[in-house]
């Protein structure tokens, strides 16, 4: 079952359901080269009430209104899908995978995550009944994808630092340097952490600060090279 971190205990009773609201302004597009995967996903997200549904490729512009903007993306159709959710999560948007039920491993889920996806649904029986609860969550500025994945994504690996460098960091701080090492901008760190640009950049100048380092480029000729355990409880 997927749904994001902070539902998980709450999900054991059965109580967040009803919890769960569409913000107004939401626009849901569909990212697919098979026109019967976008008949299907549209009407079958017809019970979500007032939201605007559309169509998006890669090799189209990304030009939007104001508002909540989600894409669905049809991995088995779409190749260069990684781009796409680059592109997306640079313009502060937010992107779904679709995925057929045998796609990738804890580990793939895990990638996506970290380059910007906010949500990651298996085609399965169920499936239009998590699409629904992935749109909801997403759109509230939620990750959805499964406990194993989001589990390794907030305390998952962290990389060997020194200790007397790293024991003053925050946990969001520690999340923050994790995305720096991988040279993201403070519009895609703040994409993936579900923060606004202004708060990433504020974590970031806090980072370089208690690092000493002057720079990102610094800081990753620091730390970059250094090996990846997994974090202790």
């Amino acid at each position: 079952m997927y749904l994001p971190m902070y539902a998980l205990h709450s999900y054991k009773t059965g109580s967040i359901m009803g919890t769960i609201h569409i913000p107004l302004e939401l626009h849901i597009y569909s990212c697919s080269r098979n026109p019967i995967a976008i008949w299907t996903i549209k009407h079958s997200l017809s019970h979500l009430g007032t939201c605007d549904f559309g169509t998006w490729l890669p090799t189209q512009l990304l030009v939007v209104p104001p508002g909540v903007h989600v894409l669905l993306i049809d991995v088995s159709s779409i190749p260069e899908w990684p781009e796409a959710v680059r592109k997306w999560a640079d313009a502060g948007h937010r992107t779904i995978l679709i995925v057929n039920g045998g796609w990738g491993t804890e580990t793939s889920e895990l990638r996506a995550l970290h380059l910007g996806v906010r949500g990651i649904v298996h085609i399965s029986q169920d499936f239009l009944q998590q699409l629904s609860e992935a749109i909801r969550w997403v759109a509230l500025g939620q990750l959805f994808a499964s406990a194993e994945a989001l589990d390794a994504f907030y305390c998952g690996t962290r990389r060997l630092r020194p200790q007397s460098d790293m024991s003053h960091l925050s946990f969001r701080e520690e999340q923050v340097m994790d995305l720096l090492l991988k040279s993201f901008s403070n519009r895609r760190i703040g994409a993936v952490l579900g923060i606004s640009e202004r708060t990433a950049k504020f974590h970031v100048c806090n980072l370089l600060r208690k690092l000493q380092v002057r720079t990102r480029q610094e800081l990753i000729e620091k730390y970059g090279n250094v090996l990846i355990q997994p974090r202790s409880a």
